[in-house]
């Protein structure tokens, strides 16, 4: 499994949430599902686009908020088995890809007939098991490009319950 586990520890949060739990959990969870939803649009750009096109990989990621046991977590992940190989790449090893996919890939993305794609899956394999490729990055370039704002968004969830508390 593939993933990022950030925790930040906002001093300011638990005087607030001794006295206004509620309020401080609510404008947690929307603080967190703004930096989910961003993360989750900015890795579905940068997913490489394969047979399925945006129903493939790229329309596999998704994120959610999980509030549990005090805690607040923002998730964006995939489902999908290959998404940890199309995330960090894969190096050289002797045993080779599955062709079958790689063989209907090459029908559509190439146009090749099935027995063409047959043999072209084949020799793609081999290469693939003889240099690997590299990885998209496509989770870890999203965090990386939004992690501060990410920081700052969070910082702000002590003036978000004042501010809520204000216009009560």
């Amino acid at each position: 499994m593939f993933g990022f586990d950030v925790t930040y520890n906002i001093s300011d949060l638990k005087r607030l949430a001794g006295e206004y739990p509620d309020i401080v959990r609510e404008e947690t969870e929307t603080v967190m599902d703004i930096i989910v939803r961003r993360l989750e649009k900015e890795v579905v750009e940068r997913t490489p686009r394969g047979v399925g096109g945006a129903g493939g990989l790229a329309g596999s990621i998704s994120g959610e908020v999980v509030s549990a046991g005090g805690r607040v977590t923002g998730i964006v992940g995939t489902p999908v088995e290959y998404g940890v190989v199309v995330e960090l790449g894969r190096g050289p090893e002797k045993r080779m890809p599955p062709t079958a996919p790689i063989a209907l890939w090459a029908q559509r993305k190439l146009g090749l007939t099935e027995k063409e794609a047959s043999s072209a899956a084949f020799a793609i394999a081999r290469n693939i098991a003889a240099e690997g490729f590299e990885g998209a990055k496509m989770f870890g370039q999203a965090w990386d490009d939004n992690e501060r704002w990410a920081q700052d968004m969070l910082k702000s969830i002590p003036e978000r319950v004042v501010r809520r508390l204000d216009n009560q």
